[in-house]
């Protein structure tokens, strides 16, 4: 019987014991060599690399270390751009709107983002007014179209079916 409560008392204070030992994080990653090894095992589990992002989108230093990263990235991407094409982004751009296809798609997608995003419709709109020219030719159009009465104030389509 003494010996059974002695196993017992052992067993439990072997129990408590080990519950009681906590981690030493910082101590493991002091060491080069666990760090490395903590690195790998993270990078090569896609679930643990994906809870790693999500900590590190979450912390500020993360996120803007992340942000820091995309940018060299992007600056990469458009170096080796430059590099294949021998254009920046202004000079491909203009050859593109030497496309009409590719114009036409272009002016298409902008009127279309327009369409959803208030501040770039004002910005269009405010745009537009500063070229008199493209004003003009604005307006005759929406006249032609019946869009616009002679008296240059607009009637939407839904206003001028009622009269």
């Amino acid at each position: 019987m003494k010996a059974i409560t002695t196993l017992i008392l052992m067993l439990t204070v072997l129990v408590f014991n080990v519950n009681g030992q906590g981690t030493d994080i910082k101590g493991l990653l002091d060491n080069h060599e666990t760090r490395t090894d903590i690195f790998n095992a993270i990078a090569s589990d896609n679930q643990l690399m994906m809870d790693f992002m999500k900590v590190a989108r979450e912390n500020e230093h993360g996120a803007m270390m992340l942000r820091s990263n995309e940018n060299r990235q992007m600056e990469k991407m458009d170096s080796k751009e430059v590099a294949m094409t021998g254009m920046d982004k202004e000079q491909q751009m203009k050859e593109m709107m030497k496309n009409p296809e590719m114009r036409e798609k272009m002016m298409g997608d902008m009127m279309e983002m327009c369409e959803k995003d208030s501040v770039m419709r004002k910005k269009m709109a405010n745009m537009i007014t500063e070229h008199p020219e493209m004003m003009k030719m604005c307006m005759q159009t929406l006249k032609e179209k019946g869009e616009m009465p002679d008296d240059e104030k607009m009637v939407k389509k839904e206003e001028k079916s009622k009269y």
